[in-house]
């Protein structure tokens, strides 16, 4: 079947995982309140995580985008001495063992300063640790492969060839516990979808298909006749994709509010022969994905149940 999620943010609840600090908040406190701080934040989060995980069962929601900052400043040398794993272990096993119970795949999307094709050295150094948080995460949840971690390709530096072969090299630099999750996302200036689908069958790794990306920077290729090469990258985990609406012919770019139900339609029959998860990359979150089936049922349409089983 086709599954909907949302990124991070429900807009219909108060509780959201995300709550966090600064470096510089944390530099005016000792070493004893900064640690407390970053304690009762994490410990915020992992009760809002329950809430929204809760929330998302309720509304049949089973793929959901936990946020970066669900551990506050984790890879940063302010919460040095920090060990947030072990202090919290419970609650990674209580919150593990209701996203397990109930099927929910979650998946995380590192930061937009993890560039792991970066010719600069300490850039990468801090996206491999970046990348290494965010799977250290999800393996204490007790989550499987289809958990995964989402990222570009990167920048391109001049020379494209030269920028995917840096990708290629720099992920055999990465410990196995993250080669296992990670996968990568076409974006909507630098790297196409072709691009994106030929350097993870070079290095074997999962595409995330963004079909709004493909929309706004490709080589004029039908996306629908790459669907078996993307789906096969898959192997026997669940394909991801990624859909939004543009929010105006002038912003094409910038994502809309919600999702045109009838360009939603008309995609997901060409998804609909597989068993896909589909997020919904919307500013109205939560409420985009409801409202969209809404719209769908209005019209007589339950998308979540289109694809063959």
């Amino acid at each position: 079947m086709i599954r909907l999620g949302y990124a991070c943010i429900s807009v219909n609840t108060k509780n959201n995982p995300n709550k966090k600090t600064t470096v510089a908040q944390l530099n005016k406190l000792d070493s004893e309140a900064r640690l407390k701080k970053l304690r009762q934040i994490l410990q915020t989060n992992f009760f809002n995580l329950m809430d929204i995980l809760a929330y998302n069962v309720e509304n049949r929601i089973f793929l959901y985008r936990l946020p970066s900052e669900f551990v506050p400043l984790a890879t940063h040398p302010v919460a040095e001495g920090w060990d947030w794993a072990s202090e919290f272990s419970w609650d990674f096993q209580k919150a593990g063992e209701f996203i397990r119970k109930h099927g929910i795949r979650m998946t995380s999307h590192p930061g937009h300063f993890s560039i792991l094709n970066s010719d600069k050295p300490n850039v990468v150094q801090s996206t491999i640790e970046d990348f290494r948080f965010h799977s250290r995460v999800f393996d204490l949840f007790g989550l499987d492969d289809n958990s995964v971690l989402v990222t570009h390709v990167g920048g391109i530096s001049g020379d494209k060839a030269a920028a995917l072969d840096r990708f290629a090299q720099n992920f055999e630099r990465l410990p196995d516990t993250v080669k296992r999750r990670l996968v990568v996302e076409n974006d909507d200036t630098s790297f196409t979808m072709v691009d994106v689908l030929e350097l993870c069958e070079r290095i074997g790794i999962p595409m995330v298909l963004d079909i709004h990306h493909h929309r706004c920077h490709s080589e004029g290729e039908n996306w629908i006749d790459y669907l078996p090469r993307i789906i096969r990258t898959w192997g026997d985990r669940t394909p991801k994709f990624h859909m939004s609406s543009p929010r105006s012919e002038k912003e094409f770019r910038s994502h809309a509010d919600n999702i045109d139900p009838d360009d939603f339609v008309h995609i997901v029959e060409s998804l609909s022969p597989y068993n896909v998860d589909v997020m919904l990359e919307c500013k109205n979150k939560d409420d985009a994905l409801l409202t969209l089936r809404r719209e769908l049922g209005k019209r007589g349409v339950d998308a979540e149940a289109l694809a063959q089983s």
